[in-house]
C-alpha cells in the first residue's frame, strides 16, 4: 500500500512539472521590440524631412511644425509598447494554482472513480500472503491454516508468483492441488503436468496428475492410472497417498470391497501415517456402510443430517440467464476448511429447483456434512461453470444453520451479482 502511495506521490509531481515548466521556460521570440521600429521609422522620416527642407519643398516654419508632430508620434507609440509589454509578463502568476489544483484534481479523480474498498482488502490479503507463502513452501501447513487465508486468494497468489518464476515445480504443484480442492480437475492436471515436466521423478507431482486424471475422468480408473500407482505402491510402499487414491477411485466405482482391501493393505503395514490411519479408517467404516445398504443387509446403519435447499431466482436473475450456466448448491463449515462439505452441482432449470445435500454427495469421506456442527447453506449460478466464485456470478445470502440429525429445510433466493 504504502509503494502504491509513493507511485501516486511521483507520477503527480511528474505531472505538474510537465505543466509549469513549459511556462518556466517560455522565451518570446526574439523580435525586433516596438521601440526600436518606431525609433527607426522616426530617424527616416526625419531624414526625409531634412531633405524636403534642403531642397526647398517645405519652409523653416512647416519643418520645425511637422517635426514637432513627428516627435509627439513616437512617444505615443512608446507608451503603448511599454504597456503590452507589462501585459505580456502576467501569465506566470498560473503556476502556483496549477501546482496546487493539479494534486487536488487528481487526488478527487482517484478517491471517486480509481478508489475501492476492495483494493485495500487485497493488499492487506497480498501482504498476508507473502508471509505465508514460505511457509507454504516450507511445508507449515498448520501455521498457514491459521492465517485463514481463502483456497481462491491463495490461488491468486499463486498464480502471479508462476508468472514471475515458471521454473517453480514446488508452485505449479501447489497450484495443481488448490485447484483440486475447488473442483477444476483440468486445470489442476495443466498444474500438475508443469511441474512433472520440471521434475519428473517427484513421485507427489505424480500422484498428484493422477488424482487430476482422475477427477477429470469422472473418478474411472483407466487401466494407466492404475498401473501407476501400483508402481507408486511398490517404490514407496510406506506412502498413504497411492492407497488413498486408489481406494477412492473404486468407491466412486462402487466396487466397496477392493476399495476397503486397498486400503487395509496400507493399514496393516508396520509404519503408518496416523493421520492417514485415522482418514482410512473412516473411510472404509462408509464403504461397509455402503456395502450394507446396497447388499439389503439388516445391519442398521445410523442415518446422517440431511439439508433440504429450495433455490428461487428474482425476475432479474431469470432474464439473464443462459441454458449453459451452472448451479451450484453446497454447505461449507461455518468455522473450517473452505472446500465444500456436500455440493450438488447442476445446469440451471425450472424454478424453484430443489436439492439434497447429506453425506453422500461430500466431496471426501473424511469431510462430511454429519461431522460439522456449525454449517453456511449457499448457492450459486456461474455462467463459465467454475467452482470457484467469479465477478459477474448470481448469487444468494449464506444461510447459517445449526445441524443435528435429521432433515433441515433452507429456502434461498438468488438475486445479487458479484462484483
Amino acid at each position: 500500500m504504502t509503494l502504491m502511495w509513493v507511485a501516486l506521490g511521483a507520477m503527480t509531481i511528474v505531472g505538474v512539472l510537465i505543466i509549469i515548466l513549459p511556462v518556466l521556460n517560455f522565451r518570446p521570440k526574439q523580435e525586433l521590440s516596438g521601440d526600436v521600429i518606431n525609433a527607426m521609422v522616426f530617424k527616416d522620416r526625419l531624414k526625409e524631412l531634412d531633405q524636403d527642407l534642403i531642397d526647398g519643398r517645405i519652409v523653416q516654419s512647416e519643418y520645425d511644425q511637422l517635426k514637432q508632430e513627428l516627435e509627439l508620434t513616437l512617444l505615443s507609440d512608446v507608451g503603448v509598447s511599454e504597456l503590452g509589454r507589462r501585459r505580456g509578463q502576467g501569465g506566470k502568476w498560473m503556476i502556483w494554482p496549477v501546482v496546487l489544483l493539479v494534486p487536488a484534481a487528481a487526488f478527487l479523480v482517484y478517491w471517486t472513480e480509481g478508489y475501492h474498498p476492495e483494493l485495500k482488502e487485497w493488499f492487506s490479503t497480498e501482504q498476508r500472503m507473502q508471509r505465508v507463502m514460505p511457509m507454504m513452501m516450507a511445508g507449515n501447513f498448520e501455521a498457514v491454516e491459521k492465517e485463514d487465508i481463502g483456497v481462491d486468494d491463495f490461488i491468486r497468489a499463486l498464480q502471479r508468483q508462476l508468472q514471475s518464476n515458471p521454473e517453480d515445480d514446488q508452485g505449479w504443484y501447489l497450484l495443481g492441488v488448490s485447484y483440486l480442492q475447488v473442483q477444476m480437475p483440468q486445470q489442476s492436471e495443466l498444474a500438475f503436468s508443469r511441474a512433472l515436466g520440471l521434475s519428473p521423478n517427484n513421485v507427489d507431482y505424480v500422484l498428484g496428475f493422477t488424482q487430476a486424471t482422475l477427477a477429470a475422468n469422472g473418478g474411472n480408473m483407466t487401466p494407466e492410472i492404475r498401473r501407476t500407482l501400483e508402481q507408486v505402491m511398490r517404490a514407496q510402499p510406506d506412502n498413504p497417498k497411492p492407497y488413498m487414491t486408489m481406494g477412492m477411485a473404486m468407491f466412486q466405482d462402487g466396487d466397496f470391497k477392493s476399495a476397503i482391501h486397498v486400503w487395509e493393505l496400507y493399514l496393516n503395514r508396520e509404519q503408518v501415517d496416523p493421520r492417514a490411519a485415522e482418514l482410512l479408517q473412516r473411510s472404509i467404516e462408509v464403504a461397509r456402510n455402503e456395502m450394507a445398504q446396497s447388499s439389503g443387509a439388516t445391519q442398521e446403519v445410523a442415518a446422517g443430517p440431511e439439508v433440504v435447499v429450495t433455490v428461487d431466482v428474482s425476475d432479474e436473475v431469470k432474464a439473464n440467464l443462459n441454458p449453459t450456466d451452472v448451479l451450484f448448491i453446497y454447505a461449507k463449515a461455518a468455522n473450517g476448511p473452505p472446500m465444500p462439505l456436500a455440493v450438488v452441482r447442476q445446469p440451471v432449470s425450472g424454478w424453484p429447483v430443489s436439492a439434497t445435500l447429506n453425506d453422500n454427495n461430500a466431496m471426501t469421506p473424511a469431510m462430511t456434512l454429519s461431522k460439522f456442527k456449525e454449517v453456511v447453506v449457499q448457492a450459486r449460478i456461474s455462467p463459465s461453470g467454475n467452482a470457484i466464485p467469479q465477478s459477474g456470478d448470481w448469487s444468494a445470502e449464506p444461510f447459517p444453520l445449526t445441524v443435528s440429525e435429521g432433515s433441515h429445510r433452507v429456502e434461498l433466493n438468488i438475486h445479487s451479482r458479484l462484483p
